[in-house]
């Protein structure tokens, strides 16, 4: 069913009217979708309220400051409005108070809720003066603070000054220990080049290497190294029976090691031979006899009685 060109003219008349009034509201500041209920509250004369300073419900934000005029026609007093979220309607019983937030923050309002009558847009809130507040800023407080932190800033840039004291001689340390061993370097590395393609040749280097290698662990794998083994354990056992009999009084070896008698015989005929050498080379003729002509004197008759 195609729809009239008349409905059409008709829907299209709607939304233009309905954009219109929206677009309206919208230029005037208000928000007709907007989730925040606006008051006015009105103050005798304007303490330090900006527009966007918050508006506070123990100690929480539930709104904010979206316009401060003066009104000549009432003694030139200041009007507030303030936009407050809708969970927190205001009533006739309800206090809007002026406050302090600390000195970064600035001033605020304050609100108390209490039961009583809704109000609207066009009812004006007259506003309190919260009794902690103090418009008066204390001077000496605040110039104390500031001088801290302009010493703790003085101190901060110093120390950031040391340090980049500090990285700009480590970095010239850098570069010239860089540029003192650049040399080194490129050499080291010249050398290494030249000791790598030799190693690297496929004839006279490691892969030439490779096969022999190969044929002697072959060759090592193929010994008998259990046969081997068994044997050198039968013959240190061997060697350690031959110490033990050694050491022991049993056997040949052990008498001749641990024969005391027999040691001390050795010793005395050791002493008897050199004794017996000494005077063989002081007497040797009365040990050895001998002749240029081939016969002793006891043949002719010559040796005297």
């Amino acid at each position: 069913m195609q729809m009239n060109k008349s409905y059409k003219i008709g829907l299209m008349t709607i939304c233009c009217l309905a954009i219109l009034y929206y677009g309206f509201w919208f230029l005037k500041g208000r928000n007709i979708f907007s989730k925040y209920n606006n008051y006015c509250v009105s103050y005798s004369v304007n303490r330090n309220l900006p527009v966007s300073a918050p508006v506070k419900l123990k100690g929480h934000v539930i709104g904010m400051i979206t316009k401060v005029e003066i009104l000549p026609k009432k003694n030139y007093s200041t009007l507030i409005t303030i936009e407050v979220d809708k969970q927190f309607p205001l009533t006739d019983q309800s206090k809007v108070m002026l406050s302090n937030a600390g000195m970064m923050e600035g001033n605020v309002l304050e609100i108390e809720l209490h039961d009583g009558k809704p109000l609207t847009g066009h009812d004006i809130i007259i506003g309190q003066i919260h009794p902690n507040f103090n418009e008066d800023i204390d001077l000496k407080a605040m110039t104390a603070q500031i001088s801290v932190i302009a010493n703790n800033l003085i101190k901060t840039t110093e120390s950031v000054n040391i340090i980049l004291e500090n990285l700009q001689q480590t970095s010239n340390i850098i570069a010239a220990t860089v540029n003192t061993f650049q040399d080194d370097v490129t050499t080291i590395i010249k050398n290494i080049i030249n000791i790598s393609t030799p190693l690297a040749d496929p004839l006279e280097g490691i892969p030439g290497m490779l096969p022999p290698m190969h044929r002697i662990l072959s060759e090592i794998e193929a010994v008998p190294f259990k046969d081997v083994s068994s044997r050198i354990t039968h013959v240190l056992s061997n060697v350690e029976d031959l110490l033990q009999g050694a050491s022991s009084n049993n056997g040949t070896l052990g008498l001749l090691i641990n024969d005391k008698t027999l040691y001390n015989n050795l010793n005395a005929s050791v002493k008897n031979l050199d004794t017996l050498l000494v005077d063989l080379r002081k007497r040797p003729s009365r040990y050895v006899h001998f002749s240029l002509f081939g016969f002793s004197r006891n043949e002719k008759g010559l040796k005297k009685r």
